[in-house]
């Protein structure tokens, strides 16, 4: 706030809030100074706040959010105010100038919070860690069960079933793609019936005490071909490479390159159309991360999903995930479960 000159700031992004106060609930407002930390809440929440945030003051509102944010904030009177520019819509700005102090300026502030999000303390890097964990052994379960037969979202509904029964949540909708379905690097899973012989994309992520994991896997129920085989190394070889550049002051675009690169150097650049990776945390999309045009600076401390593909319309795709923490002298791989192609069925 300092070096942007602020007096105040006004927090409306959930996640932000739940970095700067440690609130987890769906609703909430939040307004910092270098002197004072406010966060606004509705009757369902003011216990829960005063557990949750107790380096703020927790005050009550009811009906508008807003008003109640900006009479707070014509009481603290600031010369600049800071809001987040990429999460306030137009409409909310021009209500929050016709109800602030004209004397108060509104100023567009990106990446306050954010900024401080992407490099993580020792105590976050754990919580992404077990919830790497979690995610390993839902790979492992779900192998165990996968056979022909089932739908796609049966074993959808398979991973959210474990995830609770380790007491933590899904972290995005899953993915779950067989054969040219896997040709789709997003995908909802369906009612289609898996089929001996496919390739089935894994796609998902553990949600555990605000942090995230995210890992994709790509196995076959029957023996693969060679096909397979050829594209399946190629994505492995890739991703290795990618991770073994990883390293404190590395540029994001640079880490892309080696797998892209490489990928295009077996003729299938094509292929892979998406960035590299991206930063995890609260957020599954946490920040800035690997991708062709990325200028992030990488420093010790930021979690990255590395995850190249390879996707072929109408035969399938490959795209091996893992969450890797960037150290000071390179990086530790933070998900456990095996890369080497997975038989089941």
């Amino acid at each position: 706030m300092q070096k942007r000159r602020l007096d105040a700031l006004l927090l409306t992004n959930l996640e932000n809030i739940r970095y700067a106060s440690g609130f987890t609930g769906s609703t909430a407002t939040a307004v910092i100074t270098p002197e004072e930390a406010i966060i606004l809440v509705d009757s369902r929440y003011i216990l829960q706040a005063a557990q949750e945030c107790p380096k703020f003051e927790v005050k009550l509102y009811s009906g508008d959010v807003l008003k109640a944010a900006s009479e707070l904030l014509n009481e603290l009177a600031p010369a600049r105010l800071g809001f987040e520019a990429d999460y306030v819509t137009y409409s909310t700005h021009r209500k929050l100038r016709s109800m602030i102090s004209k004397s108060t300026r509104l100023v567009a502030a990106r990446r306050t919070v954010e900024d401080l999000r992407i490099v993580k303390d020792r105590e976050e890097i754990e919580k992404i860690r077990r919830a790497a964990q979690i995610a390993d052994e839902c790979f492992s379960h779900i192998c165990s069960l996968i056979k022909p037969g089932m739908t796609e979202r049966d074993v959808a509904l398979e991973i959210y079933l474990f995830m609770y029964k380790k007491g933590s949540g899904p972290a995005f909708g899953s993915i779950v793609a067989a054969g040219p379905h896997a040709a789709f690097p997003h995908f909802q899973p369906t009612d289609t019936l898996i089929e001996r012989g496919q390739m089935v994309k894994l796609d998902f992520g553990a949600s555990l005490g605000g942090y995230n994991s995210d890992l994709t896997r790509t196995i076959v129920l029957g023996e693969p071909d060679e096909k397979f085989r050829e594209v399946y190394g190629v994505v492995l070889e890739a991703q290795g490479r990618a991770i073994a550049a990883i390293r404190p002051g590395k540029i994001g675009k640079e880490i892309d390159a080696v797998a892209r690169d490489f990928i295009a150097s077996k003729g299938y650049g094509e292929y892979f159309g998406h960035g590299l990776g991206h930063s995890l945390g609260i957020g599954v999309h946490d920040g800035p991360g690997l991708t062709p045009t990325s200028d992030t600076v990488l420093a010790a401390g930021m979690v990255m999903t590395v995850e190249p593909g390879i996707y072929i319309e109408g035969w399938g795709g490959v795209r091996i995930e893992d969450d890797v923490l960037v150290t000071r002298s390179g990086a530790e791989v933070l998900t456990g479960a095996t890369r080497e192609i997975v038989v089941v069925g």
